[in-house]
């Protein structure tokens, strides 16, 4: 299950966004031949068959339950639930929760300053 602990901004809501990241990155998820050198000039004594086994890693057997993405949420409640093959969700894990945490920070702040500029006020956005 993929949640949070708290409000960002000490508000009373967050939007839920990320969720069309998470799956572009599972659609095109995959080791290249530069990942494998790479991992192997960290782990010289692994053997060839793990790095091959990475190399043929798809997330193929990952499914995924979320929440609609621009839906108000709040902490502790389960945004997304991954299940799949344990090695392939948590190689997932940390991405997600990069993509997800990110993406409903900008978009809860972005809701945050409508409501307090109204509806009627040109908002535009100079970053966080």
């Amino acid at each position: 299950d993929l949640f949070f602990r708290k409000n960002p901004f000490k508000g009373e809501f967050t939007i839920f966004a990320g969720l069309s990241d998470c799956i572009d990155f599972i659609r095109t998820f995959s080791y290249e031949e530069s990942d494998i050198e790479y991992l192997r000039s960290l782990m010289p004594h692994c053997e060839d068959k793990f790095f091959e086994y990475l190399q043929n890693l798809r997330p193929d057997d990952i499914e995924i339950q979320a929440l609609h993405e621009g839906s108000v949420c709040f902490p502790r409640i389960p945004l997304m639930k991954v299940s799949g093959p344990l090695i392939m969700v948590q190689l997932l894990e940390t991405i997600f929760l990069t993509l997800i945490n990110y993406a409903s920070l900008v978009t809860t702040n972005a809701a945050r300053f409508r409501i307090a500029a109204g509806k009627s006020i040109k908002l535009l956005e100079f970053g966080l």
